[in-house]
């Protein structure tokens, strides 16, 4: 039986392995890790992921008796049957079933008994989504491949080079279609209404008296964290990771995001980081005084929080006082709590303040060229052109890729697009009752 561990070496470095049941970790995926993704520079995350695909595939090959390596050996690969075997157990719900006997364990099941025949009932078994069910099996296809390369090399055969190549694009065309399209359906409703963001923000003040939390501090802290995703759209990574010397509390307040990846200050073994480019984002003056406050007046007084240099920290007694804020907490406490408040809070999340803050943008915008091409501006200004716009929102959201804003602009194009209809109907109306001309 394996099992996927994060080890956090002398350096802060964060190492996933996957290992045995002894704590040895598994040669080939290591070798893997080691050459394809961490010698390439890919994030903890996206090789946690992958060992944890993976894992899915040593899991098909307990569970059907296989050993793939020494198949690949012998010179055997997987067959059409194989790999539509393979590629159905990966869309299964690895949390909903059983090592011992790789079947998933149903309560309630039934028997009944009909001469010599015998029909059993049996649910259908829970599977992931779509977007995972694909990245499952593309990493099994890309470990595959590398697998079979390097058990077979010592032979420098054409023909196993072919055929390994062949069952990896084979694996490949049976992921599952449509997923882009999956993707971008309903985009645009990941934004929050306004009224509801308020609403949220209103309750999770410090003095409003339906917050859930008791303590002036613990209030004050969640404030801030609150605060930095509806003002800055930054993400639940890069909040976590914020540091105290990344911000800039002067005339024009700013925080800084930082890359800082494997940190030796930062004890979360999953540690959160900033995925997009390093920025400056400016900040309201309320709210970096709320930090600024935070920092000198509650934060201070933590014993443990005086030795790293992470901003926001636990405030729950136990091992976790003082150390810095986790994932797990930000999600299943704070937000959790929030949501017993009012259930319309659950479409509020994280990522749902970055939708939010973008779609804020648009809005922005659009009154600065309105007042631009009006001349209703106190001095006079030049309109936000479209190039322009996604110059702003990529250099806001940290893309390298100015395309990538595309899909957070989704809601104000939506409404836009509402009520131009709108205009149009309204002009179609107009027409409709107006008195026909007299034929001469």
């Amino acid at each position: 039986m394996s099992k996927l561990s994060i080890y956090i070496l002398g350096d802060g470095e964060r190492v996933p392995i996957l290992h045995d049941a002894r704590g040895l970790p598994l040669f080939y995926p290591t070798l893997f890790t080691t050459s394809q993704l961490r010698s390439a520079a890919a994030a903890v995350n996206t090789m946690r992921n992958k060992l944890a695909d993976i894992e899915v595939l040593l899991r098909w090959e307990q569970q059907h008796g296989r050993d793939l390596i020494s198949e690949f050996r012998n010179g055997r690969f997987l067959t059409v049957a194989d790999i539509v075997s393979l590629r159905d157990f990966a869309k299964l719900d690895m949390r909903r079933r059983t090592v011992s006997d790789g079947a998933a364990r149903v309560s309630g099941t039934s028997d009944v008994h009909f001469l010599e025949s015998r029909i059993a009932s049996r649910p259908a078994e829970a599977a992931v989504g779509g977007q995972q069910h694909y990245n499952r099996v593309s990493t099994i296809a890309d470990y595959l491949e590398f697998t079979a390369s390097v058990v077979t090399q010592h032979r420098n055969s054409a023909q196993d080079a072919q055929r390994i190549a062949q069952m990896a694009r084979t694996i490949r065309k049976h992921r599952p279609r449509g997923i882009v399209k999956w993707l971008n359906e309903g985009a645009d409703m990941r934004s929050p209404s306004s009224e509801l963001v308020e609403r949220f923000m209103g309750v999770g003040s410090e003095d409003d008296p339906r917050n859930p939390f008791r303590s002036p501090d613990v209030r004050l802290r969640n404030a801030i964290i609150f605060g930095l995703f509806r003002s800055t759209g930054m993400r639940r990574g890069e909040l976590l990771s914020l540091r105290i010397d990344q911000f800039d509390f002067g005339d024009d307040p700013k925080v800084w995001i930082r890359r800082n990846q494997d940190d030796s200050f930062d004890s979360r073994r999953y540690q959160p980081v900033a995925k997009t480019k390093e920025r400056p984002l400016p900040l309201p003056l309320a709210l970096a005084s709320q930090i600024n406050r935070y920092i000198t007046q509650v934060r201070c007084r933590i014993a443990p929080a005086r030795r790293h240099p992470y901003l926001l920290v636990s405030h729950h007694a136990g091992i976790t006082w003082g150390k810095p804020l986790s994932c797990s907490a930000l999600n299943s406490q704070i937000f959790a709590c929030m949501r017993k408040v009012d259930p319309d809070f659950a479409k509020i999340h994280p990522h749902a303040f970055r939708h939010h803050f973008n779609y804020e943008i648009s809005v922005a915008i659009d009154r600065h060229n309105v007042k631009a091409k009006t001349g209703a501006a106190e001095s006079p200004v030049s309109p936000i052109s479209e190039a322009r716009e996604l110059d702003i929102r990529a250099f806001l959201n940290g893309h390298r890729n100015k395309v990538s804003g595309g899909v957070y602009n989704k809601r104000h194009i939506r409404e836009a697009s509402d009520k131009a209809a709108r205009l149009v109907q309204a002009e179609l109306k107009r027409n409709e009752g107006a008195p026909e001309g007299i034929d001469e």
